[in-house]
């Protein structure tokens, strides 16, 4: 600031300040003024400012090339190149403007608005009322920037208005008489419209439709509607109709507390052919009693087996089951205790209901405690199950696990880690079946158990060298455990290890089941070796880990595909390649030990780009190690491609296809997306080759838009 700015200011904050002293009963703050020349009418009580005027008062700060403030009116009249800036970022300018009542009323001629988001409006006149509304005539809104070597064009979308009001106390913005316009061309008319201003994070309205057209649904429009109750929960109600189908509502309600939150969700539907009422319901509920107990409830239910798929709504983790939860938890320092129950929804056609079983209660706890005055390390954990079913096996397990680990670090950089093992396992059994036994008999005895003791040495050599650029890692890796035979009677049904799939995160584990019920028995030694390269920068890596089992002798407890029957196992390998941000490639296989070595498993993925520019393509070939059901051999690839193609536009493609001998396309999309800082347009086709029973391939294209401030 220049000093005779300086001056100015000192004078006219002398001769503001008995008016400041006047107002002081309505608390009132002082105003602070600047500019390049000041004059005073004492008689009159006129303080008349020119050049780069500058006024603050309480958040506000007005600019203008001339003002003036009467002391009497305590009124403020400002012209040329006009601007008020207010607490919260909104700001107005216009050409002459009026204020008064501490520059929270006034009048504005050729206005325009620019709020806190950096959307904006124009108008020829407008009001300011109460501090906190701006009445503005013949005006127009928009979140569109302007284009910057046209601004007379007109932006993407603009909406226009005979009269429109922003309340900032209501945070709303209301039109009268609105006209909605895109590139400069009115779409449609309606006399009266609001929406909430940028500074609002939660409010009731509508949500961008959406639009599409495909084979089993024919024309479908879906118009959400979201619902603000109070502070802690909100709803949301998405009514739709299809030309084939007909009506469908679907709805979810949200609710945060301090202690938890709960979520529930579900949907209605009538078949118009058959008139049957389809639809799902589903709810999440997750508490916390203490910092360190939780509890609550996960439940997913459907009327039938193909309403969630054909209504393309989210069943996670499993297509083919709907799990429904209900767990309470507790962990305090190195000690964990959790109680649950299951229940299952079975989706297939080729499995029976009544041999799917409830789970209730599942009951673990599990303790580490600190090392001994003898050195190592004690755990115990503890597992008590019961299964039932209404066609099939019952099940009530019981098991402890008591283990002692003590690490050594040699002076030679060498590692070991000795580990010691008992678990006891007791079983009561009603109405075994044949497919969950370990054999094709059963002895018929309803309580059995077994005790199993393991022990097991590991050894590792990690040899680092540091080069220049980078550091480099090669560790040799060799576990051998000492367990006996069996331990899988055909008395102990198999529940909860039915899929087994060996790869390297097992290689190296004492028992490689998933679960309780099948045992990883026998002598054995598991090698490997695992290798990496580091840059110093970390810029990027490399690791490799490839190894091997060798078996006492086979074991038929695995089947001939899992790679684990025979004496040597197949081979197993990961590697990870990642040299830079932009390039990441996991490959993961399981080779046969024969000569050949054929590929049992191999899963790739490869992902290059960034966020807005990627290439990614996965891989899989997996060979049937299922325990329950023959699915046979599935080989598949799918790729996916994101190109920004301009600052604006954006192209998506995506295939998935079966490469087994009967296999084909399973599924193409492809969309095309417009996106800046006021609107958003995706155009998508898609055609899904998937049948499963009432589910046939189809193709469905269609449109989503949402519009800056209106979402």
């Amino acid at each position: 600031m220049k000093s005779g700015r300086l001056s100015y200011a000192i004078i006219a904050g002398l001769l503001v300040f008995s008016a400041a002293a006047a107002r002081a009963q309505n608390n009132d703050p002082p105003v602070l003024v600047t500019a390049d020349t000041l004059k005073y009418d004492q008689s009159l009580g006129i303080v008349t400012a020119e050049g780069q005027v500058e006024l603050v008062q309480g958040g506000r700060t007005l600019l203008a090339d001339s003002v003036s403030y009467s002391e009497k009116d305590d009124k403020v009249t400002a012209s040329g190149n006009v601007s008020l800036m207010e607490a919260n970022g909104t700001v107005l300018f216009a050409d002459y403007m009026e204020l008064f009542a501490g520059m929270r009323n006034g009048f504005i001629r050729d206005a325009a608005m620019l709020l806190s988001d950096n959307s904006r409006g124009a108008a020829v006149s407008g009001e300011r009322r109460d501090g906190n509304r701006t009445i503005l005539r013949k005006a127009v809104y928009t979140t569109c920037s302007l284009c910057e070597q046209d601004p007379s064009r007109a932006p993407l979308w603009q909406l226009k208005g005979q009269r429109v009001e922003h309340n900032e106390a209501a945070q709303e913005i209301v039109y009268r008489d609105a006209v909605f316009e895109m590139f400069g061309i009115p779409i449609f008319y309606t006399p009266y419209f609001s929406h909430p201003d940028p500074t609002v994070n939660r409010r009731s309205g509508f949500l961008p439709p959406s639009y599409t057209n495909g084979d089993f649904f024919g024309h479908l429009a879906r118009l959400p509607y979201y619902y603000v109750i109070d502070d802690q929960s909100d709803m949301t109600l998405t009514p739709q109709y299809s030309s084939k189908q007909g009506a469908h509502i679907a709805g979810e309600y949200r609710r945060r507390m301090t202690t938890g939150e709960m979520e529930f969700d579900g949907s209605i539907t009538e078949e118009d052919e058959t008139g049957d009422l389809r639809g799902h319901f589903r709810s999440n509920l997750n508490f916390r009693a203490s910092d360190d107990v939780a509890w609550g409830a996960n439940i997913l239910r459907s009327s039938d087996d193909t309403y969630l798929s054909r209504y393309s709504i989210q069943n996670q983790p499993s297509s083919n089951t709907l799990t429904s939860r209900v767990y309470a938890e507790a962990i305090n320092n190195r000690h964990f205790a959790s109680l649950n129950a299951f229940s299952f929804q079975n989706l297939r056609s080729n499995v029976r209901n009544g041999t799917v079983p409830t789970v209730a209660p599942i009951m673990d706890y599990s303790a580490v405690f600190e090392p001994g005055d003898y050195g190592g390390r004690w755990a115990l954990d503890a597992n008590m199950a019961s299964l039932f079913r209404t066609d099939g096996t019952d099940t009530r397990r019981l098991s402890t696990t008591a283990s002692w680990s003590q690490p050594y670090f040699a002076p030679s950089g060498e590692v070991f880690t000795a580990t010691a093992m008992l678990r006891a396992d007791g079983y009561w059994v009603n109405d075994i079946s044949e497919s969950l036994a370990s054999a094709t008999t059963s002895d018929g005895a309803d309580v059995t158990g077994r005790v199993i003791p393991a022990i097991a040495l590991d050894w590792r050599y990690p040899l680092v060298r540091d080069m220049r650029f980078m550091r480099q890692l090669v560790e040799p890796i060799v576990m051998a455990v000492v367990t006996p035979y069996g331990g899988n009677p055909s008395t102990i049904p198999n529940e909860d290890s039915l899929s087994f799939e060996f790869d390297e995160t097992n290689l190296f584990s004492l028992n490689r089941f998933p679960g309780y019920d099948r045992w990883d028995g026998g002598p054995k030694v598991n090698y490997g070796l695992r290798s990496a390269i580091y840059a110093n920068n970390n810029s990027g890596y490399t690791e490799l880990l490839v190894g091997q089992s060798l078996r006492a002798k086979s074991d038929d407890t695995f089947t001939p595909g899992s790679g684990l029957s025979e004496r040597l196992s197949d081979y197993v390998a990961r590697l990870t390649f990642s040299p830079g941000r932009y390039i990441s490639i996991v490959d993961r296989v399981r080779l046969a030990q024969n000569s050949d070595l054929t590929v049992q498993r191999h899963e790739l993925t490869t992902t290059l780009g960034t966020n807005t520019n990627y290439f990614s393509v996965s891989y899989a070939k997996l060979a049937d190690t299922d325990f329950l059901q023959d699915i046979g051999d599935r080989e598949a690839v799918s790729a996916s491609l994101r190109a920004q193609m301009t600052k604006y536009w954006s192209t998506e493609v995506r295939h998935t296809r079966d490469l087994g001998d009967d296999g084909g396309a399973l599924l193409n999309f492809a969309a095309l997306r417009y996106t800046d800082e006021c609107f958003d347009i995706v155009l998508f086709a898609q055609r899904n080759f998937t049948t499963n029973r009432d589910i046939q391939p189809a193709t469905t294209v269609g449109i989503r838009f949402r519009i800056a401030t209106f979402n």
